[in-house]
């Protein structure tokens, strides 16, 4: 195995393994954990497999194989970009309604006050 395939396989490891850390101590949710995973899995099969990236070179019709990896991780850079953007969207919209059902307890708590603080609508008791 050449150094520079060692040094790649221990750092997808590492990567690797750090993810999957950082999801056991519930820092990083599963489902942002995937692409992390799915990215070291890849790195760690193309540093085991001694021509995959000339392969992949071919495949995409690049002559100089180690652009694929550029191509590779910009296509891994877009998908998390629109992932982090569907992601941060619907957090958006779901903020928005948390805001207005905020607000609405709010007019609900402070029209409750001002009724039971009004003391011709305090409820008739009666004696027992």
């Amino acid at each position: 195995m050449l150094r520079v395939q060692l040094v790649v396989l221990i750092i997808s490891l590492f990567v690797t393994g750090f993810i999957v850390e950082q999801v056991r101590r519930r820092r990083l949710a599963v489902e942002y954990s995937l692409i992390w995973i799915v990215a070291g899995m890849g790195m760690i099969v193309l540093s085991l497999w001694k021509d995959g990236i000339e392969y992949i070179a071919d495949l995409m019709g690049i002559y100089y194989a180690p652009s694929a990896i550029f191509v590779i991780f910009g296509i891994l850079v877009f998908v998390l970009c629109v992932h982090f953007s569907l992601e941060i969207s619907r957090l958006s919209s779901n903020n928005r309604v948390l805001v207005q059902r905020i607000a609405l307890l709010e007019d609900d708590l402070k029209s409750l006050e001002e009724n039971s603080a009004d003391p011709e609508n305090k409820p008739f008791c009666k004696d027992v």
